[in-house]
């Protein structure tokens, strides 16, 4: 599990949210940031931006603390409570398999530049 924590306001703490850990999901919790009409409780950091968007924007403004460690991974929204999280992260991890082929697409790229370049020079040299 790789650490995170991050000060930052509630927008940008789901948008790094989403580029370290995509496939993460989040609880809310309404005792900190009130019934704000939102359609589910348990949601993606891109889906829950889009709910406050449309129904409580200025909660993406908030000052907030987002921390992904080994005890925890929640946000804070540092104005409501320093104690009790805002939102529960669950994340995911790649797995081994994901890993190995996200590897694979990766080195895919360099592969068929390698051979590009190689077929160049060989024609450079024999001409």
């Amino acid at each position: 599990m790789k650490q995170m924590k991050l000060n930052e306001n509630l927008r940008i703490c789901l948008l790094a949210l989403t580029s370290r850990y995509p496939n993460s999901t989040m609880d809310i919790n309404e005792e900190v940031i009130g019934p704000q009409c939102l359609e589910t409780k348990e949601c993606t950091p891109s889906g829950l931006m889009k709910l406050l968007q449309s129904h409580a924007p200025h909660l993406l403004d908030a000052p907030a603390c987002l921390v992904v460690d080994a005890q925890e991974r929640v946000i804070y929204l540092v104005e409501q409570s320093e104690q009790m999280p805002a939102f529960w992260i669950h994340c995911r991890e790649h797995t081994q398999e994901e890993e190995i082929a996200t590897l694979r697409m990766e080195n895919v790229a360099p592969q068929a530049e390698n051979r590009k370049l190689k077929t160049q020079l060989t024609q450079v040299l024999s001409v």
